[in-house]
């Protein structure tokens, strides 16, 4: 389990494939889809809030801001600062970035971020019925279509790993600068 330098890769990595996987057997079967949507929904809400904090360290390195990233769940909060470093990064560090990330791309990510949020902004909503006052979790939720969820974390993986491409790119060439030319 720790054979990885980057270990936040395999949690990222984890947590969608376990969900990916779920999905698929709730899709094939048409079974078991009112017990599963839970862990379903909680693990790709997981893997963007650990995709978003993988960006905002790596970004943070990039710029020789430190690293880290915050450690609360707010994935709004954590799309915010991952998209504003993305962008500083775009104008200052490459702005040929910019023709592979692309607006449409910002934005689509945006959607469903804020679309997660409206169900669930702290990473509870999928983890128990109740929320701490002892309210139904969903509120008024009563259906979540799974096919459409995978399918709409595949389209948002995919722009998500562009920023990964960028990042590792731009970090690789940062390093062999560094290890050319000193710090």
């Amino acid at each position: 389990m720790n054979y990885s330098h980057a270990p936040m890769r395999l949690y990222i990595l984890g947590y969608k494939t376990a969900a990916d996987l779920i999905a698929q057997k709730v899709i094939e079967t048409d079974r078991d889809q009112d017990s599963l949507i839970y862990p379903i929904a909680f693990l790709y809400r997981q893997y963007i809030e650990l995709q978003l904090k993988d960006i905002i360290n790596e970004s943070r390195i990039l710029l020789s801001e430190g690293y880290g990233f915050p450690e609360h769940h707010k994935i709004k909060a954590l799309w915010e600062l991952a998209s504003q470093l993305m962008r500083r990064i775009i104008a200052t560090v490459d702005e040929s970035a910019g023709e592979y990330i692309t607006s449409e791309d910002f934005a689509f990510i945006e959607t469903m971020v804020y679309d997660f949020v409206k169900v669930d902004p702290g990473s509870m909503t999928f983890r128990y019925p109740k929320n701490k006052l002892g309210y139904s979790s969903l509120g008024e939720i009563r259906h979540i279509n799974i096919r459409n969820l995978a399918e709409q974390i595949t389209k948002l993986s995919k722009r998500l790993e562009k920023f990964d491409l960028v990042l590792g790119l731009l970090r690789d060439w940062q390093d062999e600068m560094h290890q050319t030319y000193g710090p």
